[in-house]
């Protein structure tokens, strides 16, 4: 298998280098994708179990058993998305019916009229809406970069771009969205999902204009779901890019949700959560393209373990940090944010090595069905991320309030609070190495005897 391996079709399809506005106007969707997973990965618990009055267990479980059934669904959307491609050699009807519903479900979610267990049952029907929307829009546009470039130091580039918007993204749902919210009542998250609904709207629409002459690889036919799945299961690197990614996105998901509660009860509220994650968000955003270069110079994987070291030892100083203050807090920020930086570009990069080699393998165009799964496991982690944080509030006794019923905490749960933010999900994301190790071996037992990626050599 040679660097310049690619599917059938791969030179009919893709281009050696795309135009900026191309990857400008592809990358953009991920500043709406990913401001869609911050915002309620931040803010949607604390909504319920401080402005609704919502059990925080019962709350956990509002917010990940949509993103759980996503889990199920996303492969059914993949397959749905292969047999656009192959119908209509476009994958556009999908994206847009995502980008138009995603919005709005979206406010509505945010929009509780009533408290207690009802308002868990209205915020449960308007998120599972909301993550079926998301799907509608995100399996096909993570399918495409495979056929938009041809080469592998394209799709880093094109990669690399992406990045830049999800981590711009972070300052959408991370900052405005907190800033919005700063009161805490019900009436000020509906405000706030009403202007961020209207910028999710015009920015999901941008790629589905700029990807709109994209065509998908000829093929003969699509797999069944079930047997894409066979497939699947024989890409042994994709199947171990998902654990990483897994992994990574469960671990590094509790630190984010842990913000508003460590900034309300260590940092003195939301305008000291909206520095933090300012600074965060800024910093990733900014590392994003020395992340890219460094990556085509010393290759993916190694950019991988780098971001996953730096994401852990960011976690352990943050354990420290937030008992010094704010200005602590926000300086141990700068190295999670270089770790994501790191790990987003060559996580997605590793991601269409795999969809490429797969359709070199067998000769079947399956970016779908791998992207419907990517997209499960990635929601699956971040469904189980705020999950995971709910658990240990509850094991340390966490007590959920409505701002007319605050109550105080105890000790072992603002021990909680800090604990579950920071140094336990930063030392648990140390189980992703042995996967990266084993998706090196992989990657070396291909024919070729090496990625498929040039940036992997």
């Amino acid at each position: 298998m040679t660097n310049s391996v690619g599917p059938p079709g791969a030179s009919a399809v893709g281009t050696s280098r795309l135009s900026l506005g191309t990857k400008v106007g592809w990358g953009a969707g991920a500043l709406a994708s990913n401001a869609f997973n911050t915002l309620p990965g931040l803010l949607l618990l604390i909504y319920m179990t401080d402005a609704l009055g919502v059990p925080a267990a019962l709350a956990g479980l509002v917010v990940a058993v949509p993103k759980l059934f996503d889990l199920v669904a996303s492969p059914w959307f993949g397959a749905a998305s292969d047999r656009e491609a192959a119908r209509r050699g476009q994958r556009g009807r999908l994206m847009l019916t995502g980008a138009v519903v995603l919005p709005f479900a979206f406010v509505v979610t945010f929009s509780s009229p009533v408290r207690g267990g009802a308002a868990a049952l209205w915020v449960f029907t308007a998120f599972l809406a909301a993550s079926a929307a998301y799907l509608c829009f995100q399996v096909p546009y993570t399918a495409l970069p495979a056929e938009m470039a041809k080469t592998a130091p394209e799709r880093t580039r094109l990669m690399t771009w992406r990045t830049f918007f999800f981590t711009s993204g972070m300052l959408v749902g991370g900052v405005a969205g907190p800033l919005l919210t700063e009161e805490g009542t019900a009436a000020v998250y509906r405000t706030m999902s009403l202007i961020i609904g209207a910028v999710l709207l015009v920015v999901l629409l941008i790629p589905v204009y700029a990807t709109r002459r994209v065509r998908s690889r000829p093929s003969e036919g699509t797999l069944s779901l079930r047997a894409a799945f066979r497939t699947a299961r024989g890409n042994k690197p994709f199947v171990l890019l998902s654990g990483v990614l897994f992994l990574y996105f469960v671990f590094t998901v509790m630190i984010l949700t842990g913000l508003p509660y460590v900034a309300t009860y260590f940092l003195g509220g939301k305008k000291e959560q909206a520095g933090v994650f300012l600074v965060f968000a800024l910093s990733s955003t900014l590392a994003v393209p020395v992340a890219g270069r460094l990556a085509r110079r010393f290759g993916n994987i190694t950019m991988l373990a780098a971001g996953l070291a730096l994401w852990t030892l960011g976690g352990v100083v943050l354990y420290f940090a937030v008992d010094i203050g704010t200005g602590a807090t926000t300086a141990a920020s700068v190295l999670p944010a270089f770790g994501q930086a790191a790990g987003l570009v060559a996580l997605y990069a590793l991601l269409t090595d795999c969809i490429t080699y797969q359709a070199a393998r067998t000769g079947q165009d399956s970016a779908g069905v791998l992207s419907g799964v990517w997209t499960a496991v990635d929601t699956a982690g971040h469904a189980l991320g705020p999950l995971c944080y709910t658990l240990v509030l509850t094991l340390t006794g966490y007590a959920s309030a409505t701002l007319d019923h605050p109550v105080h905490q105890s000790a072992a749960a603002i021990e909680g609070i800090r604990l579950g933010f920071s140094a336990l999900p930063a030392l648990l994301l140390l189980t992703t190495f042995p996967l990266v190790l084993r998706y090196r071996r992989a990657v070396a037992a291909l024919p070729s005897g090496r990625d498929p990626s040039p940036a992997a050599r």
